[in-house]
């Protein structure tokens, strides 16, 4: 063959970034210990991780892209939690709190102080189903039983 073809080479990215593979709570935690600066977080599975990742951060003294520290909350519930959130949107600061489906269904009180004033904060919730029903399923309840409760 005389005649060669080679395909163009591609430009270099202007961001290249770092390839990696990580799960959704550690790219949270990543994205939001980058653009918040405060948060308060409750543990309760499935977000557990979340706060743990942020309260790591903290330790290891990371900053936000604006270069400010982090701080942190554990605070004694999810009603806490909220309102821990929305005194550090009070301060100023973008705040953020790791709940789950259930967290957010315990806390949605402490929510609309919060939605009230328009506060800078993102809740960042791990869900898992919230179902009506409070019986385990290998419970000895017969199927009728379950049918004939009331909601």
């Amino acid at each position: 063959m005389i005649f060669k073809k080679t395909a163009p080479a591609a430009p270099a990215p202007k961001y290249p970034g770092i390839p990696t593979a990580v799960d959704g709570t550690t790219s949270v935690v990543e994205m939001e210990t980058a653009a918040s600066e405060g948060a308060g977080a409750y543990p309760i599975t499935p977000s557990t991780q979340m706060g743990e990742g942020w309260a790591a951060a903290v330790a290891a003294g990371k900053t936000n892209v604006g270069g400010r520290r982090l701080i942190f909350f554990e605070p004694e519930g999810e009603h806490a939690a909220a309102a821990v959130t929305a005194g550090l949107s009070m301060t100023g600061l973008r705040a953020t709190n790791f709940s789950s489906g259930q967290g957010i269904a315990y806390m949605h009180e402490s929510l609309y102080a919060a939605v009230g004033p328009s506060m800078r904060s993102t809740s960042t919730p791990g869900t898992t189903t919230i179902t009506r029903s409070t019986t385990p399923a290998s419970s000895s309840c017969s199927p009728r039983m379950l049918r004939n409760r009331p909601i």
